[in-house]
Order: structure tokens, then sequence, then C-alpha cells
């Protein structure tokens, strides 16, 4: 069920390209040379070739329907934070051409073209992302409470394991969302220089709204969008246990320095509190910490020889 979930709403980032096509098919016949590309507030102030800016709307938009379709086939991946962004971006740049041309012919003439109400159009996607992102499937939290869980069997001499878990932190998504409705509108009104801010600001904050976190025989990685961010070797964790992190306990959410020691936390609850050999203890939320904790130590300890 789950990965069937996932399937069918990767499957439809590839709604924007088919609105695109399909738009283009039924104005053929009066689809104007250059459209109103850029706008100033709601009037245009750049234009473009209506053909050239059409390719370029539809290799984004193909671009963003292959990501989601990676993304639904790699267990690995985290589809909370890409798949989200796939959507909003194909749509955003799909209605985008789609609004510049339907404002040109519906005013006559690029130049008296206005963006009037069909500014609302491109802003549904934030809608439809939201809806994504909260239609995805969860992982359960992990309810054993081990102090220094280990596996049932340990590995044995050559064998290799590895676990893949992920923490989605609300409040961070939220703050992304805000940051990317500014940055579109920003877009459309042409503040691009503004735009660009809020985009940089909006992956940032995309970047602590999932964590993925990775456990194999290197180590724990912690990594967002694709990005490996953060590692800690396997030759420097002494234990790994599992316990239930307050974020007033480590100073808050988001990358934490307290007394204690360094944290990534991304919401109350269950995560993994690695005791490092000569470092300062690392934790972090996670989905199944149980399982991630279990393999961590299994790893870490030492192997009988074959």
């Amino acid at each position: 069920m789950t990965t069937s979930r996932t399937r069918l709403l990767a499957a439809t980032s590839a709604v924007p390209l088919l609105a695109l096509v399909i738009a283009r098919l039924a104005w053929s016949g009066e689809l104007p040379p250059v459209v109103a590309s850029h706008w100033s507030g709601t009037e245009p102030d750049r234009f473009s070739d209506t053909t050239t800016y059409f390719w370029i709307a539809a290799a984004v938009c193909a671009a963003a329907a292959v990501t989601a379709g990676v993304v639904a086939a790699r267990v690995r991946t985290d589809a909370a934070l890409w798949l989200p962004a796939t959507v909003l971006i194909g749509w955003t740049v799909a209605t985008a051409w789609i609004v510049s041309v339907a404002a040109t012919i519906d005013a006559g003439s690029p130049e008296a073209a206005t963006l009037g109400w069909w500014i609302v159009v491109p802003l549904l996607g934030i809608l439809w992302a939201i809806a994504t992102f909260a239609l995805l499937p969860r992982t359960s939290h992990s309810t054993e409470n081990a102090a220094a869980p280990t596996l049932p069997v340990p590995l044995g001499p050559g064998e290799r394991a590895a676990w893949t878990g992920f923490a989605h932190g609300r409040w961070a998504g939220v703050l992304a969302l805000a940051m990317a409705v500014a940055a579109v509108v920003s877009a459309l009104v042409g503040a691009l220089w503004l735009a660009v801010l809020f985009l940089v600001l909006a992956v940032a904050a995309g970047g602590f709204a999932s964590v993925t976190v990775q456990i194999d025989r290197t180590g724990l990685t912690l990594s967002s969008w694709n990005v490996r961010w953060r590692r800690i070797p396997l030759d420097s964790v002494d234990e790994a246990r599992v316990t239930e992190i307050r974020p007033a306990e480590w100073g808050g959410w988001g990358y934490r320095f307290t007394p204690r020691g360094t944290a990534v936390v991304i919401r109350a609850g269950d995560g993994i509190v690695v005791t490092r050999t000569g470092g300062r203890p690392f934790a972090v939320t996670v989905d199944g910490a149980a399982q991630g904790a279990a393999l961590l130590n299994s790893l870490a300890a030492p192997r009988p020889a074959s």
C-alpha cells in the first residue's frame, strides 16, 4: 500500500506537462507569436517567443516528472521532500506559460496583457504540494525503547546491512511552504532578486522539513535533498541508544549545540543518541529509531574473525 500510494502521487507529477501540451493543442489556431512572460506588478515588462517559451516550460515539467518517477522507484530517497517539490515546480512553470498565453490572447496583444486574477492559477500549486505531502505514507514511530538495542541475529563475517529512516518536521515544512509561496509571488510580480532569496530560504527550510538518516558500514549519515551534510564515522561510535527526545531539553528545533551534545531535532519523539569515542554525544530524531540503533550497535561491535 505504501509503495502504491507513493507511485500514484508521483504519477500526478506528469499532470502539469499534460496540461501544458493540451493547452498548446487547444490554442494551436490562435497562438500568438509573442507573449507577455515577465510582469512588473500586473503589467508586462518583458516578452518571449511563444514556441521557445513553450519548449523551455515543457523541458522543466518533463524533468520534474522524471525526478518524481525516480524518487518513487528508490526506497532510500525521501519522497516527502521531493514529490511536493516536483509537483510545485511543474505546476508553476506550466501554468506560467498557460497564463501568459491566456492573458495575451484575452488582451489582443502582449503589450496590453494584464495579469489580474490569472495570478491565482500558479498559486494553486501550493495547495497541490500540501496535499501531496499530507497524503504520502508515514513510517510509524517506534514503540520500542531499549537502552542499547542490537540485532537479534548478529552479522556474520563478510555480511553487510544498511538501514534508512526519515524524520519529518511540521514547522520547518510550514516555513518552507511560506518561503515557496513568497518566491512564486515575487517572481510573478517581477521581483526576481527577492524570488531568488525566498527560493534559497525555501530550500534551506526544506532541508529540515524532512531529513534522511542512513546507517551502514560507513557509520551514520544525514542528508536532505539527497545531499549528505553530516556523518558520524562507524569507528567513532561507542554505543547507540533509543531515547525520547524533547526539543526543550536539546535547545529547540533544528541543528542544536548544547551541553548535552549535538543534536538534529526535527520533531519531538524517539531518536537515536550516539555516544562517540572521544567526542560529544550526537542525537537525531528519526522514525524507527530502535531498528536503526540496533544495526548501528551491531555494526560497531567487534566481529569474530572468519
